[in-house]
């Protein structure tokens, strides 16, 4: 196995004595070179997880799944993301089961209480499952396609082999590392500027459009509330287009610049990552304001220290 090292991202200290540190690897990138980096990865892969998900989506275009089924422009944000599992969710889940003559009981994603907690009854189903729109999205191919719909998250499966090798063709490689994701699908690991340069197809490519388009149209639907990649999305008013990905991964997406950001945090901490990613695209005039908050603070929200980003693409 290769041997990472990481950057020390970010630190909270309290009256100058070091608390925590968090580590991580940074990267930012245009259509044709790597700009900045920090963490040295020593060009090793990494596990996309739910990074892959809006190029697994592209399938329901390729295909025509989306015209087929007359999927609205709010179901088509969803397959591409993680969503909170609210009741809002489930139900966008639920119908896009609904067009293609499905049901929840096909779904082979674990069964979870959902992110968001606002209305949920303490059942735990798939449909709360952050990845259960993803799942649905493949159900619905495979009834269009007429292919099994029992054994969809196989890799050998016609449709897991047509999302591998469109993860694939990025790599110029005759095979890259393939694990069963946390919701049973495969996953696909990929090294940063292949990353990269697949998002840069996808969002340069005019049919994929009204996908990410619906994404940044409906990013509730896409996510939800403390749904770091729905913030992001939001704080860029049109301009930002932003995935997050367990492990701590976050790619963003900038129109305008035509450049792209992507973070891999060490720890799975989604507080530690949002500081570092609001930080940074607070730096590069990627959003106008920066709503997060950097007081270390106790039980009775007392100002005890701070957090501070230790690195910088300026």
């Amino acid at each position: 196995m290769n041997s990472l090292k990481p950057y020390k991202l970010l630190y909270s200290a309290r009256e100058d004595v070091v608390d925590e540190e968090f580590f991580g690897f940074v990267y930012l990138f245009d259509k044709n070179k790597l700009l900045s980096k920090f963490g040295e990865d020593f060009n090793s892969p990494f596990f996309l997880r739910s990074l892959s998900k809006p190029i697994q989506a592209s399938l329901g275009v390729d295909l025509g799944t989306f015209g087929y089924y007359n999927f609205s422009d709010e179901q088509k944000a969803i397959t591409c993301g993680s969503h909170s599992g609210t009741k809002l969710h489930c139900a966008l889940v639920e119908d896009i089961l609904k067009k293609a003559g499905l049901t929840k009981d096909e779904l082979k994603c674990p069964k979870t209480a959902p992110l968001d907690l606002i209305d949920f009854d303490g059942e735990k189903t798939a449909l709360c499952n952050n990845c259960s729109a993803k799942h649905a999205l493949m159900l619905a191919i495979c009834k269009q396609m007429g292919w099994d719909i029992e054994n969809y998250c196989n890799i050998s499966h016609p449709l897991q082999q047509l999302i591998y090798k469109k993860h694939l063709k990025y790599t110029h490689n005759d095979n890259i590392p393939v694990s069963k994701d946390g919701c049973s699908t495969p996953v696909f690991a990929m090294k940063a500027a292949e990353i990269a340069n697949m998002f840069f197809d996808f969002f340069h490519c005019e049919k994929y459009k009204n996908l990410f388009n619906s994404v940044i149209k409906f990013p509730y639907e896409f996510g939800g509330n403390d749904r770091l990649d729905s913030e992001v999305i939001t704080l860029g008013k049109g301009n930002l287009f932003a995935k997050v990905g367990a492990g701590g991964f976050l790619l963003v997406y900038n129109f305008n610049e035509d450049k792209i950001f992507i973070i891999k945090m060490s720890q799975n901490n989604n507080f530690a990552r949002r500081l570092v990613v609001l930080k940074v695209l607070d730096e590069l005039s990627w959003i106008d304001n920066n709503p997060a908050s950097y007081d270390l603070v106790n039980g009775f929200n007392d100002i005890v220290g701070k957090y501070y980003c230790n690195f910088s693409f300026l």
